[in-house]
């Protein structure tokens, strides 16, 4: 018997405990949305895809041995041969022919064009890189704010929820002070009327719960079940100058912007190196046999030095470095409109920053100034100097302070993390440490 009371007891201490541990933190979120976005997956076979553009353009700076052979039968017709003890040649007829060959090449000098496209491609992993940053900040962002917007869902129907209860508290008072004279039937009417909205208010946060709860599933890839409270919000600069500083440090918009100006000039000495001349070294070694009434083997082996230089293509190479030049000039504008965005973004996000820390202060003293007058005006209906409208005045005067405070509270917390995200700090590791 004590045994079992021992074990109730211990359950009754440790559930709140396990439903405690059980709740869905926002760095669970996040896990679960990178590792389910297929976006995010998109993004990764790009970068992937970027790292084997860079090998295609290291491996044609290195050597090419290349393998190639035929075997066919031909029949030759000779108009004129030369007889001789051992016979007549050429010889004519039917005849099978093999030959298999082996070339090696390596180019010495190609104008610089072959180091430009490894460059080139070693500026697009660069960017792809920025770009998968960039979406895996987008993501957290987008997780941060569905997974605030349902804890503000959740938390107004909790306090419609009250505001309903008090006003139908309201109702069955201005009945009973009906019935014994103290009041008018318009007061119960006010009261009914405003019990009636709260009902109608509240019917329609839970919608938008529901509504918060499915763009939360479709993030982050499952169902919002027992959110827990999000974690405190990292440190930010102290000033507007710092964040600007370090926005365009670790900006990926910014950081895939200069890779892509890098790639447009690095394409201008592609176009460049194609109008120079190049050098291979080449070395070959074949063997061909061909049979008819006996065999005929023969062999080479050699190595040679192969020069080229384009003198006359109707201008089309010139043509492809004018339109290189432009592309990277498009880049240098391009990454400029990026700076200057994410400067006004950073700008923005800290003012915001600034704007909810104040907009939190006054809501909760809204909150506990509407506490005290409701509590008052309550005091003064019991004593009669008071009337009814007074009451239900002061009741939603509090429900509009408390939503206010639900809605700063949110805005401060997403205008952090947009700072965060316009600065280019906004990693799941960083939510993972919060």
């Amino acid at each position: 018997m004590r045994f079992l009371a021992a074990a109730l007891l211990l359950c009754t201490v440790s559930a709140p405990a396990f439903a405690q541990a059980s709740r869905e933190t926002l760095a669970d979120a996040v896990d679960s949305a990178i590792a389910n976005n297929p976006e995010l997956m998109a993004e990764r076979a790009t970068r992937q895809f970027a790292n084997e553009n860079l090998k295609q353009a290291q491996a044609q700076m290195g050597p090419q041995l290349n393998l190639s052979g035929s075997l066919g039968i031909e029949y030759t017709s000779i108009g004129r041969q030369v007889n001789t003890t051992t016979g007549s040649f050429p010889y004519d007829g039917e005849q099978q022919r093999a030959r298999v060959g082996l070339e090696a090449r390596q180019s010495i000098w190609s104008g610089g064009s072959l180091s430009a496209q490894r460059d080139q491609a070693r500026s697009g992993v660069d960017a792809a890189r920025a770009a998968l940053i960039g979406a895996e900040q987008d993501l957290v962002l987008q997780v941060v704010t569905v997974f605030m917007d349902v804890r503000r869902a959740e938390r107004e129907v909790e306090i419609r929820e009250s505001n309903v209860n008090a006003l139908g508290q309201q109702v069955k008072a201005a009945r009973d002070r009906f019935e014994v004279g103290e009041v008018t039937r318009t007061d119960v009417a006010q009261a009914e009327a405003r019990r009636a909205a709260s009902e109608a208010q509240l019917a329609v946060a839970t919608s938008r719960r529901a509504k918060s709860r499915a763009d939360f599933e479709r993030i982050v890839g499952r169902p919002a079940i027992q959110l827990a409270e999000p974690p405190a919000i990292a440190q930010l600069p102290a000033t507007l100058e710092e964040a600007i500083v370090v926005a365009r440090a670790n900006n990926p918009s910014i950081l895939a912007a200069r890779a892509r100006e890098t790639q447009g000039e690095q394409g201008v000495d592609v176009a460049r190196g194609r109008l120079a001349p190049s050098f291979d070294l080449v070395g070959s070694a074949g063997f061909v046999t061909t049979q008819q009434d006996n065999t005929f083997n023969d062999s080479n082996v050699g190595l040679s030095a192969e020069f080229r230089f384009p003198l006359f293509d109707s201008g089309l190479l010139q043509s492809r470095t004018r339109g290189a030049q432009l592309e990277a000039d498009r880049g240098r504008y391009e990454r400029m409109a990026v700076e200057r965005q994410v400067t006004a973004q950073v700008t923005t996000a800290w003012h915001q920053v600034v704007a909810t820390r104040g907009e939190i202060a006054a809501s909760v003293s809204r909150v506990a100034a509407a506490e005290v007058a409701l509590e008052g005006a309550q005091q003064e209906l019991a004593v009669g100097e008071r009337i009814t409208l007074d009451v239900l005045d002061q009741e939603r005067e509090l429900l509009e302070a408390q939503l206010g405070q639900v809605d700063a509270e949110r805005a401060a917390y997403l205008a952090a993390h947009d700072l965060l995200a316009a600065m280019g700090e906004l990693k799941p590791q960083l939510i993972a440490k919060q």
